[in-house]
């Protein structure tokens, strides 16, 4: 067994979506430091009223931030980090130790497999959140009200992190659960926590052994990103596929362990509140409201990064692309300044006639519609009739009529509503619907389960090669995020979809993405659509892993 403690972040499209509490943003403070590291030293913050050392703090690309819910102001600190006989790396235990969290025993170890009790994990907790200890009675019968935790313990008990009971058991190992429940009740105390997400907790393979009182802690700290122990058995070091993952919620929780899990906490309570600072090399142009497609949301994140460290943390920054279809009516109807979008569908142009609307489409970035199918299937290429035949008319039923094997095709398609599907009606349709046989059967109402259901229907079903469609720098960059899958993409009359084909327009499907405007010649917007179209423009749109256009 391998012993690892790991966040799971759901994934609202390519990007991660990072936990964040509005209400806590303004309880990180910063200052901008000079690039002071040095082996052997930490840099911590300290609170100038108190002199304090402040355990949830850390510096980063120039600034040291602080979590101080008091207010105030503080200064960093360069502290020698702790060096344990028995225990120099990983660095996390020396950062705790360094910041007063866990301490080292009298003979210089650090001794990392001992099981912490449930009243050090009680001063624990104290110290990292800076709990002053409480002079009131715990409630707890086995408690001492001289005892060196009793403090700790009361303290705690008040602010709700310890549930109301006779005895608290000071001597008793911390279990990984319990762990899980305290620090889903402190991060809830705090307003770190959206209690609205939710996460896919399956992959554990005894997550029916938790406790009723921790499931919900298991959830939401996994939902938001936080960090919770688990142990993995690496059947195979080289597939990762039999990997098996174990919560084992009532085992001890170890020095070790707990280091980490407070070092990590401590990081990610900053790192998905810590305010957005502009970058000194920022444009001075501002930011209009953006939005966009599901395939153009690195664009829109790449924008924010050049602007902003902590640009996950700006209050304009959307966690989402609203997509291709909702996206053009939310700039129609005056609710967003800018969207990134594929061509629109036939409906969207008729919606923005209605409404008496101009658009202005400036070219951004190259991009292409693509059809694949499995990467066992002996067909190389496809032509536009035969493509038409295939999903106007569900017409041809077998890759032997497309120059294929003597094999069943399958098509896929896409909602009528999305980006794929106005390139489509551009390239495919001629005027045509979607035949309904095949919209009744093999939609896919998400961008990247397009992939995935194609894939896994060439999985189960032998002898049969389904076929969809998708954009080429989405269809590449997309199985980064959900694994690789065994597809290939079709040639079009002989001609590969590849980036120089597709830059330089002979690959028959070649089409751009836009920055679409209203057109109503303001100067603030138009400035900005300007700089998308300059140097600043072309790094973006590398940096979202799209074609730049020459």
């Amino acid at each position: 067994m391998k012993k690892f403690i790991m966040s799971f972040i759901l994934a609202a499209s390519l990007l991660h979506i990072t936990a964040s509490a509005e209400n806590l943003t303004s309880d990180i403070k910063y200052v901008k430091t000079e690039d002071t590291y040095e082996n052997g030293l930490v840099t911590i913050a300290k609170d100038r009223r108190s002199g304090e050392i402040v355990p949830i703090s850390y510096e980063s690309l120039g600034y040291c931030y602080a979590y101080m819910p008091d207010g105030g102001e503080f200064e960093t600190i360069s502290v020698a980090a702790p060096v344990f006989e028995d225990y120099t790396d990983p660095f996390y235990v020396s950062e705790m130790a360094a910041r007063g969290v866990l301490d080292g025993f009298e003979d210089g170890t650090f001794r990392s497999d001992t099981i912490l009790t449930r009243s050090q994990m009680a001063a624990v907790f104290s110290r990292l959140f800076r709990i002053e200890p409480s002079n009131k009675a715990s409630g707890f019968s086995d408690v001492p009200y001289d005892s060196w935790y009793a403090g700790y313990v009361s303290a705690l008990s008040e602010i709700g992190i310890f549930s109301e009971a006779d005895l608290f058991n000071p001597d008793s190992p911390v279990t990984r659960e319990q762990l899980t429940a305290m620090t889903y009740r402190m991060l809830s105390y705090i307003g770190a926590l959206d209690t609205s997400l939710t996460a896919d907790l399956s992959q554990y393979k005894d997550m029916s052994s938790v406790s009723d009182y921790a499931a919900g802690a298991y959830n939401s700290l996994t939902a938001n990103g936080y960090f919770v122990v688990y142990d993995l058995e690496d059947n195979n070091y080289e597939d990762t596929a039999d990997d098996e993952y174990y919560l084992i919620p009532q085992a001890g929780v170890t020095r070790g362990e707990c280091a980490e899990s407070m070092y990590n906490i401590a990081r990610e309570i900053i790192e998905y509140n810590a305010p957005a600072i502009k970058r000194e090399n920022a444009p001075d142009i501002d930011i209009p409201t953006l939005d966009g497609s599901t395939s153009t949301y690195e664009i829109t994140r790449n924008i924010y990064w050049q602007y902003y460290l902590n640009y996950q943390n700006h209050p304009d920054f959307p966690k989402s692309h609203s997509k291709t279809s909702n996206s053009y009516k939310r700039l129609i109807d005056g609710e967003v300044d800018m969207i990134f979008v594929p061509d629109p569908s036939e409906d969207i142009r008729s919606y923005a006639e209605e409404k008496g609307v101009t658009l202005k489409y400036i070219p951004i970035a190259n991009e292409a519609l693509v059809f694949f199918t499995s990467d066992k299937n002996t067909v190389q290429s496809i032509s536009t009739e035969q493509l038409h035949d295939i999903y106007v008319n569900n017409g041809i039923d077998n890759w032997s009529d497309a120059g294929g094997p003597d094999a069943e095709l399958v098509p896929f398609c896409r909602n009528n509503d999305s980006g794929s599907h106005a390139q489509m009606e551009k390239f495919i349709l001629n005027g045509g619907e979607i035949n309904n046989e095949i919209e009744k059967e093999h939609i896919s109402l998400m961008m990247a389960s397009i992939l995935t259901d194609v894939d896994e229907f060439n999985r189960e079903n032998p002898g049969k090669y389904a076929l969809g469609y998708s954009l080429y720098y989405y269809y590449q960059n997309v199985q980064y995020v959900i694994g690789p899958c065994d597809l290939k993409l079709l040639s079009i009359d002989g001609v590969p979809p590849t980036d120089d084909t597709i830059g330089d327009g002979t690959y028959p499907y070649t089409t751009n993405y836009y920055a679409v405007i209203r057109d109503e010649n303001d100067p603030d917007i138009e400035a900005f659509a300007e700089l998308m179209q300059g140097e600043f423009g072309d790094k973006v749109i590398d940096a979202s892993g799209m074609g730049v256009i020459k």
